[in-house]
């Protein structure tokens, strides 16, 4: 399986991305997702969503966005098999969305309630984020960690040699 954050890994980080119109794939994503497609990986999502918690968007607004992503890659045979995201933050504007959570990364929450779910050969996967907590969030799941490189493609060769 690989492990994926969103922003900064599969589309470009523009700040609190959650409409289409700013949602912009990085360099060599989809080709990339069709190659894990063709080794037979798993494709997930994990995703700290602080934005809804903070008031710029709301949940509703994130997943109309995933709707949209989700038939996007479809048309392009690209199946995601599961998207994990968190919409707390302990600072949020939003009261039921304020809240210290082993959901949001460095947590790994995200990654157990996948592994629940899913038959995963931990050894053989691994995770690709932009952020110190996505790496923190990988060392606790005892996942292999990549920082995100310019050129998606070639960071997933490389990862599976």
């Amino acid at each position: 399986a690989v492990f994926l954050d969103r922003d900064g890994v599969i589309n470009h980080d523009y700040g609190y991305v959650y409409k289409r119109k700013d949602f912009k794939f990085k360099k060599g994503v989809l080709k990339g997702l069709h190659y894990l497609i063709s080794k037979n990986y798993f494709i997930f999502i994990v995703t700290n969503q602080a934005g809804i918690a903070k008031g710029k968007y709301s949940e509703n607004d994130f997943k109309k966005l995933h709707m949209y992503l989700k038939n996007n890659l479809s048309n392009k045979n690209i199946h995601i098999d599961d998207v994990q995201y968190c919409p707390y933050h302990p600072n949020g504007k939003i009261k039921r969305y304020r809240k210290k959570t082993a959901l949001r990364k460095p947590g790994n929450q995200m990654i157990k309630n996948i592994l629940k779910n899913w038959l995963i050969v931990k050894k053989k996967s691994f995770m690709i984020g932009d952020k110190i907590s996505d790496k923190n969030c990988a060392k606790k799941s005892n996942l292999f960690f990549s920082y995100a490189q310019i050129n998606f493609y070639k960071q997933i060769k490389d990862n599976l040699k």
